[in-house]
């Protein structure tokens, strides 16, 4: 398939544009210095240049908390991005897959979150990506939307940042009552893959299994990196922020594909990073 990734800068999008090409898909892959998709001729032009059978929208506004002062720009990026794809994805009779996010949710239930629970975002950046999502289901037919949660990967990420203020530190706190599924951006390439080529359309949850506290991930972070840093668990009420998290932002994976545990994860990402140049990381 002729598959254009939208977004390939990022962490997701720097694994779709090497993963894609290996399993024999034709890949045109752009960041966002090539490509704005909040600009609907933008968009248009990408698409009679390339005429791409298959959309990857990795392209997000992530940092959570400028979305509360930026909420204008956050908002042209996570909804009206999508809707120019889907609009054009539409019209050309290409599918589109949208990458969002847990923050769809509220937080407050008891059990993870299933594909079609009631989203009630409560920061500015769930809401932005939720529109997205809204407008990528009602205006193309061929539509997949993929949520997912705490993504690291190849780039600036909660690992790297974890091990960065370690080693200045001999004492850490960390929240202890938000939980979430890490998901290796590795993997989460590995299950778009796998539903874009079994042509899945629909919505999915896609992390890595099982679940944790951000505390008990900068453990399993700090173990097995050999870090002596002693942490201390807190709630989130002592670390305030500007934006609202989701207490539990835990997904379910019911009707979605699975992958691996969380743990077996961050082992693999934390030898690759141990044995990569020192340029990429």
């Amino acid at each position: 398939m002729r598959v254009l990734v939208a977004g390939s800068g990022g962490q997701l999008g720097l694994e779709l544009a090497e993963l894609l090409p290996a399993r024999g898909h034709e890949v045109v892959a752009l960041s966002r210095g090539d490509f704005d998709i909040t600009d609907a001729g933008s968009v248009d032009r990408v698409f009679g240049e390339h005429g791409p059978e298959v959309v990857i929208n990795a392209a997000a506004f992530t940092n959570v908390d400028r979305c509360e002062t930026e909420t204008e720009a956050a908002y042209a990026v996570n909804a009206l991005g999508p809707r120019n794809l889907a609009r054009v994805c539409e019209r050309r009779g290409a599918s589109l897959l949208h990458v969002s996010t847990n923050y769809v949710f509220d937080g407050v239930q008891g059990r993870p979150y299933e594909p079609f629970d009631a989203a009630r975002p409560i920061s500015a950046y769930g809401r932005t990506k939720l529109a997205g999502e809204e407008h990528v289901m009602r205006l193309t037919n061929r539509w997949t939307v993929v949520r997912t949660a705490g993504v690291y990967g190849r780039g600036h990420n909660f690992v790297r940042t974890m091990l960065k203020v370690a080693a200045g530190r001999d004492v850490l706190k960390v929240k202890d009552d938000e939980f979430v599924s890490p998901t290796y951006a590795l993997d989460l390439a590995e299950g778009i893959a796998g539903i874009i080529e079994g042509e899945g359309y629909g919505l999915y949850h896609l992390t890595n299994a099982g679940s944790c506290s951000w505390y008990e991930f900068t453990r399993e972070i700090f173990r097995l990196a050999g870090v002596g840093t002693e942490l201390i668990p807190i709630p989130g009420s002592e670390y305030p922020l500007p934006a609202a998290r989701p207490a539990n932002g835990v997904l379910s994976a019911l009707g979605s594909p699975t992958l691996r545990l969380w743990q077996e994860a961050l082992a693999d990402y934390l030898e690759r990073e141990a044995a990569a140049p020192a340029a990429d990381q």
